[in-house]
């Protein structure tokens, strides 16, 4: 059974909406029990890992997608062998991660926490291919399910692990056991509802044929992970984990709130890529519309909690976060490029521009490093957010312009959309201030 875009964003959004109240929740209890030290290492360790899900994936997911939605009458040997080649994928990347972590030579502790992330990773890694067959058949709603009930299991277990003063690697099983849960949830659905077998068996002519599409998403992938994350990294050798302790409040509180833009754009890209093959005419006007609900959205966040974000940082978090007000008022408005971001990116991907979109993605990494190097020393985390700000917008117009070459977009619409939401967002944040 297949649902409309409306149905599936719908499913997805309510889901992580969900989730991410448990998520927001969950961490905000962590963060004040642990203390700024612990956070910033608890933080790190699952932010090093999710660099490394794209090399488990290596763009296969997007890919099968992409092409189940076009072939629905290939998707089990798709399917079957995509899965496949994911798990030997995911084994390379746990070995990567164990290798780079040594190199980087972390201490013992954080490699412990980074370890035992790695085992979520993997068991991410081949979940992530059974939902891909149900987004490639318009069916979300057995993934929103999966999203909402492995976050509630996450808190359940992390929160007994608190109260009972566990080790530290306890918070990051949190994450684990849920993770294995998903799996096993994901494929007896994919066995209910399609009736798909999974018995050993790849497709040579079929994985070769995909893993030539899947090459750019792979370095794509590679590249955005790095660009969300390399601050990360650059912090934990140049500030130290308090840094990383401050930085994770204002990240994961502007991360939460991109469920918006990754449902709309789960939900479209498959129905761009179909639309693909009937001519560009329609995407355009499909761009044109998740614009417009984008800007109807992102305005409202990101001036109404810019105005907030003090009393939202001192009274969650406390006074030993204050240093985390102005990256999250900073980081804020950066979350309004960061939208429009994901829309640009679908239309490239499922026009086949995927080469765009990895050349798009490696000049916001080099913007954020080059600029992270040089502001982290001076100006600490307060850099790293400036430097976000400038690659989010780098990001979002380079691929606008790029996205219009390949589809017909009205520009006077996006204009007359955004003027209808933006003065109406900022007389509240107004009067809110």
């Amino acid at each position: 059974m297949s649902y409309s875009v409306a149905q599936n964003t719908t499913f997805l959004t309510v889901a992580s909406i969900g989730q991410k109240i448990i998520s927001f929740v969950y961490f905000t209890f962590v963060a004040r029990m642990i203390g700024v030290g612990n956070t910033g290492q608890y933080f790190f360790a699952i932010a090093f890992t999710t660099i490394f899900t794209v090399i488990a994936d290596f763009g296969l997911g997007p890919v099968l997608t992409r092409e189940a939605a076009k072939y629905p009458e290939k998707t089990e040997i798709y399917a079957r062998t995509i899965f496949w080649a994911k798990f030997f994928f995911a084994i390379i990347s746990y070995g990567l991660i164990a290798l780079t972590v040594n190199l980087l030579n972390y201490s013992a502790e954080l490699k412990t926490l980074i370890y035992i992330s790695g085992v979520t990773m993997f068991f991410d890694s081949l979940h992530a291919a059974f939902f891909n067959v149900f987004r490639a058949n318009k069916n979300l709603i057995y993934e929103s399910i999966g999203v909402v009930g492995s976050q509630f299991l996450t808190l359940i277990i992390g929160t007994v692990a608190l109260l009972t003063k566990q080790p530290l690697y306890w918070l990051i099983i949190a994450y684990t056991i849920p993770s294995f849960f998903n799996l096993i949830y994901s494929r007896l659905a994919v066995a209910h509802v399609f009736k798909f077998s999974y018995h050993f068996a790849l497709d040579k002519e079929i994985l070769k044929s995909f893993l030539r599409f899947a090459v750019p998403f792979a370095l794509a992938g590679i590249i955005g992970r790095l660009y969300s994350y390399s601050d990360s990294i650059i912090m934990s050798k140049m500030l130290g984990k308090e840094h990383l302790g401050w930085w994770s409040v204002p990240y994961k509180i502007t991360f939460a709130f991109q469920f918006i833009p990754i449902a709309l754009s789960t939900s479209v890209y498959p129905v761009m890529s179909a639309l693909s093959l009937r001519g560009r005419a329609e995407i355009g006007a499909l761009f044109e519309k998740a614009w417009r609900y984008l800007f109807t959205i992102v305005f409202p966040i990101s001036f109404g909690l810019f105005v907030l974000a003090k009393p939202v940082i001192l009274k969650l978090y406390g006074e030993t976060y204050s240093p985390s007000i102005v990256v999250l008022q900073i980081l804020l408005i950066s979350l309004i490029f960061g939208y429009l971001s994901f829309i640009t990116g679908s239309v490239l991907n499922a026009t086949n521009q995927q080469k765009i979109q990895t050349s798009l993605f490696a000049l916001a990494l080099t913007i954020n490093v080059v600029m992270n190097l040089s502001l982290m020393p001076k100006i600490g985390i307060t850099g790293a957010a400036l430097s976000a700000l400038t690659s989010n917008l780098v990001l979002c117009l380079v691929g606008f312009y790029f996205a219009r070459k390949t589809i017909e977009i009205k520009a006077r619409n996006l204009l007359k959309y955004a003027g209808q939401s933006f003065w109406p967002a900022v007389a509240m944040a107004a009067l809110v201030y």
